[in-house]
C-alpha cells in the first residue's frame, strides 16, 4: 500500500464565504469551506492564473475539520443605473451576499504525491497573491500552515484531521472538543458541485462527500 501524506491548514478569520451555488444577484456560502475556494486560495499562493490548467490537484483528497462553527450572516447591496436583461433602460438592483462570522475550520488535503503538497506547503509560507477566506475582503486571522509543525504528516486524512492541533480560541477547555467532519468519499451521503475544472471558464464538476 502506498504511503498517504496529508497538508493540514487552518482557515480562521473574522468573515469567510465559501460560495458553490451563486446566481447573480445573490452569492450564498457553504457552512464550511469548499474545494473551489481552498484550490483557489493555493493557486494565488503559487501564482497559478484563472487560466491556467489546475488538473493536477485531483490527486488531492480534501477534508474539513469545523473547529468553529460559523454564524451566518448576510449583507445587501444596492447598485444604481444597472443596465436591464432586455437593454431598455436601467433600475437599481439588490443583491445579497451570505458569509460566515466567526468561524474556524482545519482543512487536511491528502495526497500520495508528497512532493506535490511540499510545493504547495512552500507557497504559502511565501505567497506569491494575497490569500483570502472565499472573498479579497475577507482575510486570514491565523497563518494557513498553524495547524501542525509539520504542515504536512503521514497518516491519511481522518487521523490527519483528528490529531491536528486547535487554535487558541478553539482549544477545548474541559475535556475533548467533538468536532464535525466533512470529508470526501466516493460512498458520501451528498454531492456537492465545487470542484474546479476551470477557473477561467467557470467549470465545475461534482464531488461526493461524508459527514461525520
Amino acid at each position: 500500500m502506498n504511503e498517504k501524506f496529508t497538508l493540514l491548514l487552518r482557515l480562521e478569520g473574522p468573515m469567510q464565504s465559501w460560495g458553490y451555488r451563486s446566481r447573480f444577484d445573490y452569492r450564498d456560502t457553504a457552512l464550511e469551506p469548499t474545494r473551489s475556494g481552498v484550490i483557489g486560495l493555493i493557486c494565488a499562493a503559487i501564482g497559478i492564473a484563472r487560466e491556467e490548467k489546475i488538473s493536477h490537484f485531483d490527486m488531492i483528497r480534501m477534508g474539513v475539520r469545523v473547529d468553529k462553527e460559523g454564524k451566518p450572516e448576510r449583507d445587501y447591496h444596492t447598485a444604481l443605473n444597472v443596465i436591464k436583461a432586455d437593454g431598455k433602460g436601467k433600475g437599481t438592483v439588490v443583491s445579497y451576499r451570505d458569509y460566515l462570522a466567526d468561524a474556524s475550520f482545519t482543512v487536511g488535503l491528502e495526497s500520495e504525491n508528497k512532493e506535490l503538497l511540499d510545493e504547495i506547503a512552500e507557497a504559502l509560507q511565501s505567497p506569491e497573491w494575497a490569500l483570502f477566506l472565499g472573498r479579497k475582503a475577507f482575510s486570514l486571522a491565523e497563518h494557513p500552515l498553524s495547524a501542525s509543525i509539520p504542515a504536512i504528516v503521514e497518516a491519511p486524512l481522518s487521523e490527519a484531521l483528528n490529531r491536528a492541533a486547535f487554535s487558541l480560541r478553539c482549544k477545548p477547555k474541559n475535556g475533548e472538543l467533538v468536532c464535525r467532519m466533512v470529508i470526501e468519499s466516493p460512498d458520501g451521503e451528498r454531492t456537492q458541485h465545487d470542484c474546479p475544472v476551470c477557473f477561467g471558464e467557470r467549470r465545475f464538476k461534482p464531488r461526493s462527500l461524508h459527514s461525520a
